[in-house]
């Protein structure tokens, strides 16, 4: 099933992709007028299913243009429109974006035919020819010419209405005026189709919601808080280069820097780093994400948040956030560092929290004392690290030389997990202990698997029928290291046995009631026992043994 779903999703992917490839070799056919290039742009938009995205500041303001474009690929267009500037243009979820450094063709002559400018003198007539057998039937006022009809000097709302021919005249198409390979009577060109009608109220509604990116750059911005800055009132229309506020600043994205007193607050993007006193927020609401998609490469922030209790970013991260508190962000690319939490949908790089680490997707580390992820691809470092798929959850059940009665549960992924343990002396003084370690399981073949185990417990004296006595006093080091090294038989999908030799190493400084002997009795057969001054060190070869979950 697995495989069906990826097969399907590679081809969709390769479907899109030509399909993305495809529109910029769609033929175009358009006439234009002195019309600058944003306008030529617009009325592209306006007669074919394509949407432009670019900087209006970025394009030559100047320039006008008055050429004929009669079915050429929209490439082979761009590529004329764009000689002799630095922009260039590449295909990107469905639409083109034009911007500095981008690559372009060198432009072919023959791609757009140019016109004289539309002047008194060459402005096309119109072609009315009088029949010979009648009197020629004069031409109502405000009647315009096919060619008037067909080129789009303006952006118009509704097109015009031109009145059927009698019978007695004859409608030419200009040849030259003409948008279409071959000429059309005015009779072709009533009223659109209802289907047309759809076609065109759709490409009206997507752009609107996708306007050009007219938005300023402002080098500077300083202040105290809104709306007392150098921006006023007008702060979120602009993005700045640098800015400081003394207390809280706000604009609609931000190119450099940033310094403010309490929080920082930015509605499209940040492109640089972000230093907040208390907060730093990226909004990245829906109405501004063109703006972030266009200038920086559809992130919400690239660059670095440093904040002293939380930073926010509504979008994509490609970079690093540290706080002391909190970080929110939908996707890492880079680093999270909190004092307390880090949170978001994906993570591509590291998440290190003083509490918990919290993610859906993490390819990468997880550092934390808690650490939770749906999948992950790398390594959870915490005392609890709980993988939702795909992630090492065992419970064993063993005896040992030292201890009669142990209990593990493991936490993690099969090549990093943390243990938590519980161990019982059933005899003798019945001493019990509480432990905590690290390890990973070495996969040999599908049956036989070999764990490598470092553990350490805190050993408590007081018999565990006295419970809590004991547990809460115990203020002396007595302290007992394990290195287990265990084979595994996997019998069973959730059943194994395993069993091995162990290092351990007792460091205690425990002094029994009424004894002047330091350290603990836990085992009396070790192949090293030496105290010096109020410290006693034991070291032995030992075994576990047990079931595993």
């Amino acid at each position: 099933m697995r495989t069906k779903f990826f097969i399907t999703g590679f081809l969709c992917l390769l479907l899109s992709g030509y399909a993305l490839a495809q529109n910029l070799q769609k033929k175009v056919s358009l006439e234009v007028r002195e019309a600058t290039l944003p306008q030529v742009l617009q009325k592209i938009e306006q007669k074919y299913p394509f949407r432009f995205s670019y900087m209006n500041n970025a394009l030559p303001a100047k320039k006008k243009y008055s050429v004929e474009i009669k079915e050429k690929p929209l490439a082979e267009v761009l590529d004329v429109l764009l000689s002799g500037t630095d922009l260039g243009y590449r295909e990107s979820n469905g639409q083109v974006i034009i911007k500095k450094g981008f690559p372009k063709s060198t432009p072919k002559a023959s791609t757009l035919q140019k016109l004289p400018p539309a002047t008194p003198e060459n402005k096309p007539k119109p072609a009315v020819k009088a029949s010979t057998s009648q009197a020629p039937t004069p031409e109502p006022k405000g009647n315009t010419s096919a060619s008037q009809l067909k080129t789009e000097t303006t952006p118009a709302n509704t097109p015009a209405e031109q009145p059927a021919p009698t019978s007695n005249t004859t409608v030419t198409a200009d040849s030259n005026a003409t948008t279409e390979t071959t000429p059309k009577t005015a009779t072709a060109e009533q009223k659109p189709s209802f289907l047309e009608k759809l076609k065109n109220i759709k490409l009206d509604r997507k752009n609107e919601a996708s306007p050009a990116d007219t938005t300023e750059i402002k080098p500077t911005h300083f202040g105290i808080i809104y709306p007392i800055s150098t921006n006023g009132t007008q702060a979120n229309q602009y993005v700045n280069g640098v800015s400081a506020h003394l207390l809280i600043g706000t604009a609609k994205g931000l190119e450099t820097v940033d310094f403010t007193g309490l929080a920082s607050i930015q509605k499209s993007y940040v492109n640089g780093a972000q230093f907040s006193g208390f907060m730093n927020i990226v909004q990245n609401k829906p109405e501004h994400r063109n703006l972030a998609f266009v200038r920086n490469g559809g992130s919400a922030m690239k660059g670095a948040q440093f904040a002293g209790f939380m930073n926010i970013a509504n979008g994509e991260v490609k970079g690093t956030q540290f706080a002391g508190f909190m970080n929110l962000a939908q996707d890492v690319k880079g680093v999270q560092g909190a004092g307390f939490l880090n949170r978001a949908q994906t993570v591509h790089g590291t998440q290190m929290a003083g509490f918990m680490n919290i993610a859906r997707n993490v390819k990468g580390s997880q550092i934390g004392v808690f650490n939770i992820a749906d999948s992950i691809s790398g390594v959870p470092i915490g005392i609890f690290n709980f993988v939702k798929h795909g992630g090492y959850k065992r419970a064993e059940f063993y005896t040992a030389d030292d201890f009669d009665a142990n209990f593990t549960y493991k936490l993690g992924v099969q090549k990093f997990y943390s243990m938590i343990a519980l161990a019982a002396e059933l005899e003798d003084e019945k001493r019990w202990a509480y432990g905590f370690g690290f390890g990973a399981e070495w996969p040999i073949s599908k049956l036989l698997k070999l764990n490598t185990d470092l553990m350490s417990y805190n050993v408590i004296e007081e018999s565990y029928e006295n419970f809590p006595d004991g547990f809460l006093e115990a203020d002396q080091l007595n302290l007992l290291n394990k290195f287990r090294l265990l084979g595994t038989l996997q019998f069973a999908k959730h059943l194994a046995l395993f069993g091995g030799p162990t290092y351990n190493v007792m460091v205690s400084q425990y002094e029994a009631p009424g004894s002047d002997k330091i350290g603990s009795g836990l085992v009396s057969k070790t192949i090293y026992d030496h105290t010096a001054g109020i410290t006693n060190v034991k070291m032995w070869i030992g075994f576990n043994a047990g079931l595993r979950f």
